[in-house]
């Protein structure tokens, strides 16, 4: 049995090792990192906002700039695949005004809807180390979309009317994102739409297209469960290659274990006097909380151990417990250490004292940081042990 028991704590100190973790940033640019593949609800947003449009066709150039100014909403969905590459879908919509004379006298007025599939590229998180909590970011983007234009008033008689009309679209543009907060950001995008020459009701220009340009801002917010990618830092082939050597020879001698015979002892009947009952009272040997690497907060597989203590210490009011947090010597700064340490005693104090209802004045919290590690296993010491008084 204690064969079995090694081996399984060998296989999971393998499995929280073999790939460190790095939540919200990475130590060399984007491009370089590899990432922890997200689950299908992260990294989800949407985002609403308005802008100002301006058609670029035959003759419009000969109106006032501001005079063909028109508004436009917008709405957007979509998902961040990795740190630098994204998908969204965007629907906008509102009117154009077109140019027909060379004197601009005679104005139009189109209605249109247009639905566009981005590819989004963040250059700054590709180019450079990713962050999570960067305040701007340059995201340039292309596409491609359709269009419907309907509803079209003051349109001369020299030219034939259509009564709608359909563009496939080419889309490309520019995102300045400014994060106010890991679920908010606010989006200044400058986008141009190529469309067919004939959306304006004017074909036979000199472009074989005509261009919608806009300027906007929207608000995004991020609704997927998760809105940070975590870096993942591969162990030393050498170490890997040490723990599965350990974990097959473990696994050898329980082979070798399994095919000794059983040998079954003849029962033997054992009376026993009882002189006295004493009752005594199950005191829990120092419990141990095991953390993932760069992390604090508490795993549901490991709070057994602090449920344990703070169910001893419901039955026991006179006795109490004192909190140490540790971490290991082999990754981080000593200033990382001690954080890290602080921050995974003090979740486990407010475990105790919070859920479970024991008061403040019996737990008492400290940290080592990376001095003084308690166990000769890296691995083991990214802990708090918690110790009953």
């Amino acid at each position: 049995m204690k064969k079995i028991s090694l081996l399984l704590l060998v296989i999971f100190i393998a499995g929280v090792s073999f790939a460190q973790q790095n939540e919200g940033i990475s130590t060399d640019a984007a491009r370089k990192t590899t990432f922890v593949k997200n689950g299908f609800w992260d990294n989800w947003f949407i985002g609403a906002g308005a802008g100002a449009n301006i058609y670029f066709g035959d003759h419009d150039a000969d109106a006032k700039f501001f005079r063909r100014l028109t508004v436009t909403p917008n709405f957007q969905f979509g998902t961040w695949m990795s740190p630098y590459a994204g998908l969204r879908m965007k629907l906008s919509g509102g009117t154009n005004i077109h140019t027909f004379n060379n004197d601009a006298m005679m104005m139009s007025r189109t209605r249109y809807v247009s639905a566009e599939m981005n590819f989004m590229w963040n250059m700054t998180d590709y180019l450079m180390h990713y962050n999570a909590d960067r305040v701007y970011s340059f995201i340039p983007y292309v596409g491609f979309g359709w269009a419907y234009g309907w509803d079209y008033e003051n349109v001369p008689a020299i030219v034939t009317r259509h009564g709608h009309v359909n563009s496939a679209t080419f889309d490309a543009g520019i995102i300045n994102r400014f994060r106010f907060s890991d679920r908010v950001a606010l989006d200044i995008e400058m986008s141009g739409k190529l469309m067919r020459d004939v959306f304006d009701q004017r074909a036979g220009g000199k472009r074989g297209y005509d261009v919608l340009g806009t300027v906007s801002a929207s608000l995004v917010f991020n609704i997927g469960s998760k809105s940070k990618f975590t870096e993942a830092v591969l162990r030393d082939q050498n170490e890997i290659d040490e723990l599965n050597n350990r974990i097959n020879a473990q696994r050898a001698q329980i082979e070798t274990l399994s095919q000794r015979p059983v040998q079954v002892a003849e029962p033997t009947v054992v009376v026993k006097e009882v002189i006295k009952e004493v009752q005594v009272s199950e005191e829990p040997v120092n419990n141990v909380v095991l953390f993932s690497i760069n992390k604090t907060k508490v795993e549901p597989h490991q709070e057994v151990n602090v449920y344990n203590v703070a169910k001893y210490l419901r039955e026991n009011p006179d006795k109490k417990v004192r909190i140490v947090g540790y971490t290991d010597k082999a990754t981080g700064t000593a200033a990382i250490n001690e954080r890290l340490s602080r921050e995974r005693a003090q979740n486990v104090a407010d475990l105790i004292t919070g859920k479970y209802n024991i008061d403040k004045s019996r737990v008492m919290v400290n940290w080592e940081g990376q001095t003084n590690p308690p166990f000769d296993v890296t691995e083991w010491n990214r802990a708090v042990i918690l110790y009953l008084e």
